[in-house]
């Protein structure tokens, strides 16, 4: 195993206020993933998961606690510095796709090369489509494709910055079982590229698909599960 873990959480608590009543989200988590590994989150509704990605992904601050994801804390970057660093580290799949109406699939794909300034924008975006099987559809806007074919548009859109860690909030919730198994077989063809996966899920399925689980309740890691090597 590497030496040095690609995300590390060290004491982590977040809570929400609303006005004068605080939801505490997480409690005090603790927690390595290493480069490499497919790791699932689960647990019932409202219980954190979402959060525990999102703190992750540096989308969201935690109140007290560290989080240091491939050797940069989080905590000590500005909101600036934050959006650029996400946009070269971090590959995230939202459940609801998050596709941009306005633009078809091969420009929603090569907006994140364009925002980092990369070469060759739309020939990478052409590529990553090829690759979720979808370069027939580049010009389909998102209201023109299926709830699946919109998720793997945003697989590949996800994955357009080459970043070494791929999130994943609930990413065949929303589908039917065909398309939902389209996906997992993508994901884990991503994962078996060299990518860590982590993601959230209800699951079994696709939760038993993981190496590692992370089970919360309340906000707790309440476990931490080897399922394979």
């Amino acid at each position: 195993m590497c030496a040095a873990p690609i995300v590390q959480l060290e004491g982590v608590t977040k809570v929400h206020r609303a006005g004068t009543r605080e939801v505490i989200a997480l409690r005090d988590i603790t927690l390595q993933i290493w480069p490499g590994e497919w790791v699932a989150i689960v647990g019932p509704s409202g219980c954190g998961k979402s959060t525990l990605l999102n703190v992750i992904a540096g989308l969201d601050r935690p109140t007290c606690g560290r989080v240091i994801v491939e050797g940069t804390d989080l905590g000590t970057l500005d909101e600036e510095e934050l959006a650029r660093w996400r946009r070269r580290h971090i590959g995230f799949v939202f459940q609801f796709f998050q596709l941009l109406p306005t633009l078809t699939a091969v420009e929603n794909v090569q907006l994140p090369l364009l925002l980092t300034g990369q070469p060759r924008a739309r020939a990478r975006a052409l590529e990553l489509l090829e690759q979720v099987g979808l370069v027939h559809a580049a010009h389909r806007f998102p209201g023109e494709l299926s709830g699946g074919e919109q998720q793997r548009v945003a697989l590949a859109r996800a994955l357009a910055n080459e970043p070494r860690l791929l999130l994943a909030d609930e990413p065949t919730g929303n589908l039917d079982s065909q398309s939902g198994a389209s996906v997992l077989t993508l994901l884990e063809k991503t994962w078996r590229g060299g990518k860590t996966v982590l993601l959230v899920t209800h699951d079994p399925e696709l939760a038993g698909r993981a190496q590692r689980c992370f089970q919360l309740r309340d906000g707790i890691l309440v476990a931490d599960r080897l399922l394979r090597r």
